[in-house]
């Protein structure tokens, strides 16, 4: 079987090159890019000259962690710490663009389907081609929940420490992408697995979000406040806007001249179908708990943006996956070698 899918995660990878590669070399600069930009290149010039405070305190964005910031901030040190603009597009948009792909490459290695469907997706190719703080976190996040239910079976501690460190360094990039990791802790047998790992992942929140070195509580204190705070200047919005966001195909609406079709739409139905397909089993159970845990947070989030959804694209194509399963099941069947031969004329 795994001979058979290797071929189909190399295209799954092709087809996300040829949606993305024309995205993020015309799409335009996007609201958020500029302001994460800016905090990166802050986090660099604080620690080139000592200034600690404006690290674990920062003036520039200081609503979200420090993770992608931060290796934004390592990019920019590649270009000698002040690059252009183009330069600064490059590094974050590269990084976003490699996360995503290794997100659809992770799919495509748990079901084909799954890899091509997210390879398609212009949600998940719009926010993998702009230096927003999605691709990352959403990546970490999914490895997280694919490994931990693969080795759910056994507590080791090489799966815990991964698991955990992949669950913090999703929480470190932007909290939301944190939220289906609440599901990691009710799938070990042992409880005391479940009070290792999220130990493993405070700690490594901690390590990786440098803005929580020094004053961790007052600083996640500070980030609600921020939120909150923001919240109240944005336009109000319905709590199905995450539907229709899903739904819509929205970046085939904003840029039209670079994703001049979208099928979103098909996937959100596909998805749903292959998740309730499947809901009578232990794995449709957690992958459906993925989808609609996070979703339920983001309908009552106070700022439904679209980048956010990138938290269930992944099960939501693996659902696509599971729908589509009979199908192509049927498919294999009729199209199998066969003992018979043709008649042979006499």
């Amino acid at each position: 079987m795994d001979a058979l899918k290797r071929p189909w995660i190399w295209v799954a990878l092709l087809v996300a090159l040829l949606v993305r590669i024309p995205a993020i070399t015309t799409l335009p600069i996007d609201w958020d890019e500029p302001i994460y930009m800016e905090s990166a290149q802050a986090l660099v010039d604080a620690f080139r000259t000592g200034s600690w405070s404006l690290i674990f305190e920062p003036i520039v964005n200081p609503e979200h962690p420090g993770l992608v910031k931060l290796l934004y901030g390592i990019g920019f040190c590649l270009f000698g710490g002040e690059p252009d603009l183009v330069e600064r597009l490059i590094v974050v948009r590269g990084v976003s663009l490699v996360a995503g792909l290794l997100l659809v490459l992770l799919a495509a290695r748990f079901h084909p389907v799954a890899g091509l469907a997210l390879a398609a997706h212009t949600l998940h190719a719009k926010y993998s081609c702009e230096g927003y703080l999605d691709a990352v976190p959403a990546t970490c996040m999914a490895w997280s929940m694919l490994l931990a239910w693969k080795h759910r079976e056994r507590s080791r501690w090489t799966t815990i420490l991964l698991c955990g460190c992949l669950w913090g360094a999703a929480i470190a990039g932007k909290w939301i992408h944190g939220v289906p990791g609440l599901l990691l802790l009710f799938i070990w047998k042992d409880w005391r697995t479940s009070v290792r790992l999220g130990l493993v992942a405070m700690l490594s929140l901690w390590l990786l979000d440098p803005t929580m070195w020094v004053h961790p509580i007052e600083r996640t204190v500070e980030m609600i406040q921020h939120h909150r705070n923001y919240a109240l200047t944005v336009p109000q919005s319905s709590l199905w806007t995450p539907w229709v966001i899903l739904a819509g195909g929205g970046p085939a609406v904003w840029h039209p001249e670079i994703f001049q079709w979208s099928i979103d739409g098909v996937w959100l139905a596909l998805g749903l179908l292959g998740l309730g397909m499947q809901i009578r089993t232990p794995r449709g159970r957690f992958l459906a708990a993925w989808f609609l845990l996070p979703m339920m947070v983001l309908m009552t989030w106070e700022t439904r943006w679209p980048q956010h959804l990138m938290v269930v694209l992944t099960p939501l194509c693996l659902g696509v996956a599971a729908s589509l399963k009979p199908l192509l099941n049927h498919a294999s069947r009729s199209f199998e070698p066969s003992d018979s031969h043709p008649p042979t004329s006499g």
